[in-house]
């Protein structure tokens, strides 16, 4: 039997649904049931017995409602595109009167919950996109129901995600490490390379908090500092260089090896080149596990290298470094005990919910020093000795993101971490076969990780792009073309721990026939 299956509706028109629908409003329904009196006045609490009741009613409707969604998903579209006639409620003013919490919940049942991402969905492979777990969704109502600001003052948020990400640094291999959770890797790598900046700055006896990297007219002439990453190296580089006042002219591309790792020996010529001519190297960025084809970097070497230039060594794992995980592809990243810093985003492939990514420091203090925020009213959490998350990044005011996956960290254990981890990896090889059984299907790689990169023979891009499309259209998985040194290319990331190599299986055979 298959599980229940909340009923989704559609609405055909959103220009009217903010004036249609029954009417919630959270008023007292007879004086004698009051609570608390208003006098007229807006407190957003339901003002009596009877209102908490319904409030009560409905959130219970709620969470019914997204676990009944969650235990069907291989009953439902892997993806759908929100319609023309829905987006137009999006369009539409703010009201002047509220419609109610029963009509907007329903606009959010006919409007929202049907047009996500997809990325929850075991047939969703489009992009590394994790799903979280049932029980880090409940934790995430709590989180928002303590709605902690977690900026110190001896709270108990900080400390669970001082713990998470003391897990985290332990499971990669760096006891004693620390950090936060930010929103996402590209903020997380752009802190990271904030941080050696600073140190790197630090160590030629300046101070990149009061004078930045200007040229004042008392200061000394400096160098053009300069990074180095692959040409594999994610698109946040060049963000966090114009952010960081770097310049995108400040970010080295090194070339890959025939395994799309960084090429060692470039890199060295690299840097002898650009000291030769005038740049100052300070920092190295190594990947473990690029998105498009999971490939990780020879982390050890590039730390020994790091180590004999005086060079920061940061790893942007934010996919990947979650195969730590799976014994199987643990050898991988050999040597991320070395690094200075390194990120991983548990939203990605260690199933919690957006946003969390994990910036991890081997010296945290250095972090501390990098962004300790002053002020005369902050002077009690910078002075009180409490770890405070705030001190590590540029936010004051954050989201105890920290919960969820600690939640389901507590729950499961990492041994089911482990589990679904390898579970992926080996679907993937399990893939990589079925593939090389085929005649007319290739492997561009094969898979290090999750994510495996094929292609049909003879085709070109209009044929994968109409295959994508029907297959869509068919509702049997959402698989988009990707492309690998210009040339196009199909790609599963699987990161889900429900998928399964007879889904694979059946994609494959789709495109056999086509």
């Amino acid at each position: 039997m298959p599980p229940h299956r909340m009923s989704i509706p559609r609405c055909d028109d959103g220009t009217a649904a903010w004036r249609t629908g029954s009417f919630y409003r959270m008023t007292a329904s007879s004086p004698d049931r009051t609570l608390v009196p208003t006098d007229g006045i807006e407190t957003f609490d339901p003002a009596s017995i009877d209102d908490w009741a319904a409030l009560r009613a409905l959130g219970h409707r709620m969470l019914d409602d997204m676990l009944d969604l969650q235990s069907s998903l291989t009953h439902r579209p892997a993806w759908e595109e929100l319609p023309p006639l829905a987006r137009r409620l999006f369009d539409e003013p703010a009201p002047i009167e509220g419609i109610g919490a029963d009509a907007a919940y329903a606009l959010f049942r006919s409007h929202i919950v049907p047009y996500g991402n997809g990325n929850w969905h075991p047939r969703f492979f489009g992009w590394v996109q994790g799903q979280g777990t049932p029980l880090a969704m409940l934790a995430e109502m709590l989180a928002a129901g303590m709605n902690p600001h977690l900026a110190g003052f001896n709270q108990a948020p900080p400390l669970v995600e001082r713990q998470v990400v003391g897990w985290l640094a332990t499971l990669m291999g760096i006891p004693g490490a620390g950090g936060l959770l930010v929103t996402g890797g590209t903020a997380a790598n752009t802190h990271a390379l904030g941080v050696a900046r600073y140190a790197a700055v630090r160590a030629r006896g300046g101070n990149v908090r009061h004078d930045g990297l200007q040229q004042w007219p008392d200061g000394p002439t400096a160098k053009p500092l300069v990074f180095y990453g692959s040409v594999e190296t994610h698109g946040w580089a060049r963000k966090a260089a114009e952010w960081l006042g770097l310049g995108d002219r400040a970010f080295q591309r090194v070339p890959v090896n025939a395994e799309y790792q960084m090429d060692l020996a470039a890199l060295r010529r690299m840097l002898e080149r650009d000291r030769a001519q005038g740049l100052d190297p300070f920092c190295v960025m190594g990947t473990a596990g690029t998105v498009n084809t999971g490939a990780t970097d020879d982390l050890r070497a590039i730390a020994q290298l790091c180590r004999e230039e005086s060079l920061w060594f940061h790893v942007d794992g934010a996919y990947g470094i979650a195969g730590m995980f799976a014994p199987s592809t643990k050898a991988f990243f050999d040597g991320i005990d070395k690094v200075d810093s390194f990120i991983v985003d548990p939203h990605k492939w260690l199933f919690a919910p957006f946003d969390a990514c994990a910036l991890v420091y081997r010296n945290p203090e250095i972090a501390r020093a990098a962004h300790t925020q002053h002020g005369e009213y902050l002077e009690t959490l910078t002075e009180s000795g409490e770890w405070n998350p705030s001190d590590y990044a540029i936010n004051l005011t954050r989201r105890p993101r920290g919960l969820p996956l600690w939640f389901s960290l507590a729950t499961h254990g990492v041994a089911a971490y482990r589990e679904a981890v390898e579970t992926n990896c080996q679907l993937a090889r399990d893939a990589a076969e079925l593939i090389r059984q085929r005649d007319d299907l290739e492997l561009v790689r094969e898979p290090m990780l999750s994510v495996v990169v094929f292609k049909k023979k003879n085709w070109k891009q209009e044929d994968y792009d109409r295959w994508s499309a029907q297959l869509l259209e068919d509702q049997i998985a959402f698989v988009v073309p990707s492309s690998h040194r210009g040339e196009p290319n199909l790609r599963f990331a699987i990161v889900n721990p429900t998928t399964t190599i007879e889904t694979l299986s059946e994609i494959l055979d789709r495109i056999a026939k086509d």
